[in-house]
């Protein structure tokens, strides 16, 4: 049912590329009526008019009836379609993309004698269908988003996507249940489709970092996540190179002096989104390896 969303060769063959932010561009725009066209003819959204509808619910545009027997009204609903969606603001779209998946998928049913039907393709088919589909629109057009689950989501590369992934498993211990909604938010300040919020994810992220060395590593007295990075410098047991302590007193550092980060520091460097997305890979590899430095540490209790 689902088609993949592989990169296609356009995307591929660009090579380094800054993905478009803020914006929904006149060519996603021409794509996602295509997109529109498709689940009509296959009958996965209801109709033009249920289209139109939510389209002008969304742009707060006074609402418009349809008859859908009426060849005149079935143009009329399709001429509103393509309008009210390229007069949509661009955040409005993500919204419509949305909806699309949660309102208007439609259960497809096959008619037949004596009022049988059959289900052509159940709705978390249809769903399926139309994520595909706009993950791979969003790709094709280098959008800075993810169409995942049914939500617009901030894109992460794919190598920072899979840490971030471990780092959120690894976190599943019970003990490290604050660090998870810790991280869990950064994401979500990261991932905002329309206003992300690149200082908070930062000092979420490091949070996490911090209570999960704190939570793993109670010995260490510490308070901070430098003095974690202290300590774990210090011991010759857990044999971590000074160097690699220097990363984690890094990005400790930076959310205590980054541009509006923590403290109001103005002289640290200012949390973009390129900075911040390598953030989050760095926190994440740092949680990941405080778990694996703790469960070395680890031994059976003999009975």
């Amino acid at each position: 049912m689902s088609s993949s969303t592989y990169p296609p060769f356009s995307a591929r063959s660009k090579g380094r590329h800054r993905q478009i932010d803020g914006d929904f561009p006149s060519t996603a725009r021409s794509g996602l009526l295509h997109l529109i066209f498709d689940l009509v003819e296959k009958q996965y959204v209801a109709d033009w008019g249920a289209v139109a509808r939510e389209l002008h619910r969304i742009g707060r545009l006074p609402p418009t009836e349809y008859d859908m027997t009426s060849n005149s009204s079935i143009r009329q609903a399709k001429e509103d379609t393509s309008h009210a969606l390229n007069e949509l603001k661009w955040d409005r779209v993500y919204d419509f993309c949305e909806r699309l998946y949660s309102h208007l998928a439609y259960e497809t049913l096959q008619e037949y004698p004596f009022g049988n039907f059959q289900v052509v393709a159940s709705r978390s088919d249809v769903q399926q269908y139309i994520s595909s589909e706009l993950q791979r629109l969003f790709i094709e057009e280098e959008l800075a988003y993810e169409f995942s689950n049914g939500t617009v989501k901030r894109r992460c590369r794919k190598h920072n996507a899979e840490l971030n992934t471990k780092a959120q498993v690894v976190m599943g211990d019970p003990r490290l249940t604050n660090a998870r909604t810790h991280y869990e938010k950064a994401l979500r300040f990261f991932r905002h489709p329309s206003k992300p919020d690149y200082e908070n994810a930062v000092k979420e992220a490091v949070c996490a970092v911090e209570s999960v060395g704190k939570t793993l590593f109670p010995v260490s007295k510490s308070s901070t996540l430098g003095d974690v990075a202290k300590w774990l410098a210090l011991n010759k047991d857990l044999s971590v190179p000074k160097a690699i302590c220097q990363t984690i007193t890094g990005v400790y550092g930076f959310r205590s002096g980054g541009d509006g980060i923590a403290h109001g520091g103005a002289a640290g460097g200012v949390a973009t989104l390129e900075v911040t997305e390598y953030v989050l890979a760095v926190c994440a590899s740092q949680i990941i390896y405080f778990v694996d430095i703790a469960n070395t540490q680890e031994v059976d209790i003999p009975f």
